[in-house]
């Protein structure tokens, strides 16, 4: 059975972290060990960190084949992470029902992403691909007294391997299906002894992967027409755009220095170069509505003969639009942190800053409608920066252990939106949508764990507070309207949020704990808001009220391994993305705020290993989820009501399973032999809240198997080679991920079909 080495993290390395439990294979008898973590920012068991979080060492990801983001599916409960509609580097991620499903850079994510600790702001990029990256843990709940920048739904923690200071490296390639192929390396350089100044470790990384498109763009049928809705006359189809669906070119560089300055003092530096060149998933036009009136005339009803099935992922498409997707990201992250020992009443005390400047480009061009007309194409450029400081403080006493911090955050992004609407029936036409904004955060906040000298220390209590106070001036110009406006606006938002655990070991096996925690996400303005009176009207900020119970256990000996929690969300002003007419004849993204909403559910996570070779693992979710208010205005009526009966919350499935199996074949003089298997079930859900969109959208549940078989430990002198045969979704699962209901069509985007390859990997 294949299994990860647990160690004590160095000085250096203490980001929040929750490692899942592994199996001690080197022991006669097979037992869970135990992991020591830093969930808290302090060294403390897996089992008494009183917090919902899943987590994946390197070797999980690994077996699991987790690249990128979205690749983490289900695995965890109550968590969804899928591509948004249209393009791929970009991705939806709720958790327990909290999600931004626009990917308008003009307003926040309720999940937070952390590269070392360093926030990743927005949707563009964020299913970066994952080089040298040692664990993600996926924390469920608002994050706000222990995190930098808050985020309301939960956090995904990203930490990379440090440079080891010891020369060596690993070598990968690997060959697949659909003209898959990658090369990676790292290289750890021996440290330089710099004298009194310490010592140096540097690790270089690069990789690169390429896949041909998973689907084909072809020509039409010769002869295709659909005829013009007011002359009669046909329509001849547009040639295909010959790119196809679904295709990925990536190339990735990191530089790792590690200065090592003295027993106290550590600075890490770190840079990121990802460079992405995709094309766009394929759109697969599934619904026409001709009574639904664009430009004032219904399309053409004969475009119904390109509907195709919304559960038959189609192999091959005719789109006539340039379709492109790129990314490029640059990214410096400096991370100092100095042990000043005993400082008197505030114990054992050390300092940590973290500062990141981040920059990103993203550029996609879209064939909205996926038929091989102009019907409706458009295209995106955005340039986005950020840079953020944080300096956290830290101390431990002999019954309490707390930390605080300073947090600073600031953006800046401008996007360029042309949309090209229904060339096919008036010629040249096109609205260059622009929008804009201009943020910063100023925040502080303060966590302490208190264990009281009663109860045998069975009890600790945990209290947390944070303020933040943040402006955000968003700008917008629609220059090609009838009549075209622009305008700029500007808000100040404010909030103090607590969190309070209290966790009680009731033996050596069963741990307990309650939670309360509030979350919250700043309002804005829309910017791609459909006229200067819906611009300035904006939205307020978001609000969660979130408690939480959850028992961590061991039992048989640390074979069996039940960790449980059970939650209820009460969320106030949620902010939704809704579709509205545009100018152009088709339809806008833009945020208003619902109401409130109440999402309920429960987690298990269990981990058996009834023998060294063997290990076994499973975890369910479920999610109850309403709204209790949204409110619309009724023209009827002349005011606004509660239609919430009517309204279906986003990104909710009822249901999240996922199962896996690691079993060792075999030991022998020349290696390992290890196979894993896993399933994952995801509930049915819907992308948008209307009953009319959810008839055209609702996503059917899906089930996918991968399994992956590796001989490892293979002898090459003193190196080593481990190869590797994969597969992702083995039965060719046909699955609706996602859609884009605009107007009178909708397109629909599928699940990758199945995929598999070979891989070798030669450390040394």
């Amino acid at each position: 059975m294949a299994y990860h080495r647990v160690v004590r993290l160095p000085r250096h390395l203490k980001p929040l972290l929750l490692s899942t439990a592994v199996l001690a294979a080197s022991q006669a008898q097979a037992q869970l060990e135990e992991v020591i973590v830093t969930a808290q920012k302090r060294e403390q068991s897996l089992q008494d960190a009183p917090i919902a979080i899943t987590a994946f060492g390197q070797h999980a990801l690994e077996q699991k084949g987790v690249r990128d983001l979205v690749d983490l599916g289900t695995f965890a409960p109550n968590v969804k992470v899928a591509p948004l509609p249209s393009n791929t580097a970009k991705a939806t991620v709720a958790i327990r029902g909290s999600v931004t499903s626009n990917p308008g850079i003009y307003w926040e994510p309720t999940v937070g992403i952390y590269l070392d600790g360093a926030y990743v702001g927005k949707f563009s990029g964020n299913v970066f691909k994952l080089a040298e990256v040692e664990r993600i843990e996926i924390l469920r709940g608002p994050q706000g007294t222990l995190f930098g920048r808050n985020t309301s739904g939960g956090a995904i923690n990203v930490i990379t391997q440090v440079p080891t200071g010891e020369l060596g490296g690993k070598l990968r390639a690997g060959v697949g299906n659909f003209g898959y192929r990658e090369l990676s390396g790292t290289l750890d350089l021996p440290a330089l002894q710099l004298g009194e100044a310490g010592s140096l470790a540097a690790k270089l990384s690069l990789s690169t992967d390429e896949r041909d498109g998973f689907y084909d763009n072809v020509d039409p049928a010769p002869g295709t027409t659909i005829t013009h809705p007011f002359t009669g006359q046909p329509i001849p189809a547009n040639p295909a755009s010959r790119k196809d669906s679904n295709a990925a070119d990536s190339t990735i560089g990191r530089i790792d220095l590690m200065w090592d300055v003295s027993d106290r003092l550590s600075i890490r530096y770190a840079y990121d170069d990802v460079d992405v060149d995709n094309t766009p998933a394929k759109p697969q036009f599934t619904h026409l509505d001709t009574t639904n009136l664009t430009f004032g005339f219904p399309l053409p009803a004969d475009l119904a003969q390109f509907i195709s099935s919304e559960s038959k992922n189609l192999s091959k498409n005719s789109l006539d639009a340039d379709i492109w997707e790129k990314f490029e990201s640059k990214s410096h992250t400096l991370t100092a942190e100095y042990g000043l020992g005993e400082l008197g009443f505030m114990g054992d005390v050390s300092l940590k800053y973290i500062f990141n400047d981040r920059d990103l480009d993203f550029t996609f061009g879209l064939d909205n409608d996926g038929t091989p007309f102009h019907i409706y194409h458009s295209s995106i450029f955005e340039d986005y920066s950020q840079r953020s400081h944080e300096l956290q403080w830290t101390g431990n006493l002999d019954r309490v252990d707390y930390v605080m911090g300073l947090y600073y955050f600031e953006e800046q992004a401008d996007v360029e939106n042309p949309l090209r609407p229904l060339n096919s029936f008036f010629g040249p036409l096109l609205n260059d949508n622009r929008y804009g904004l201009e943020s910063d955060q100023v925040a502080a906040y303060a966590q302490a764990n208190w264990t009281p000298a009663m109860l045998e220390d069975r009890l600790t209590l945990t209290a947390g507070l944070r303020w933040t106070d943040e402006e955000k001036s968003v700008y917008i110009d629609h220059p090609g309207d009838n009549p075209p406006f622009k305008g700029k606006n500007k808000k100040s938002f404010s909030n103090v949020s607590p969190t309070v655990i209290v966790a009680y070991d009731f033996s050596d096996q069963l741990n307990a704990y309650a939670k309360y925690a509030q979350g919250w996400k700043s309002g804005g303005f829309s910017g791609e808001a459909v006229s200067l009176e819906a611009f300035n009207e904006g939205y307020t900020a978001e609000e969660i009220d979130s408690w939480e119970i959850g028992i961590k256990s061991r039992w048989l000996n640390s074979t069996l391994q039940i960790n449980a929690a059970a939650f209820f969300n009460d969320e106030k002003d949620i902010q939704l993305t809704v579709f509205v007419p545009d100018a152009s004849g088709g339809t806008s993204s833009v945020v208003k705020n619902a109401g409130s909403a109440e999402k309920k559910g429960a987690e298990v996570e269990v981990v058996y290993a009834p023998t060294a070779d063997l290990m076994l693992s499973a975890n369910y979710g479920y999610l109850d989820s309403k709204f209790k208010e949204f409110m619309e205005f009724d023209p009827v009526l002349g005011r606004s009501v509660n239609v919430a009966d009517q309204r279906y919350t986003q990104y909710t499935p009822r249901h999240t399973v996922n199962l896996g199996i690691d079993y060792t074949l075999l030991r022998a003089d020349f290696g390992e032999l290890n196979a894993h298997v896993d399933y994952s079930y995801n509930d049915d859900y819907t992308p948008y809240v209307k009953p009319d969109q959810r008839a055209v959208s609702k996503v059917d549940g899906y089930g996918l198997f991968n399994a992956r078989l590796t001989l490892s430990n293979i002898p090459v002198g003193d190196n080593q080679l481990q190869l590797s045969l994969w597969g992702k979704n083995l039965r060719d699962e046909e699955y609706r991920l996602n859609t884009i209901p605009f107007g009178p069509m909708t397109t629909s985007f599928f699940g990758n079909p199945r995929t598999y390859g070979l891989e070798a990997q030669f450390s040394f």
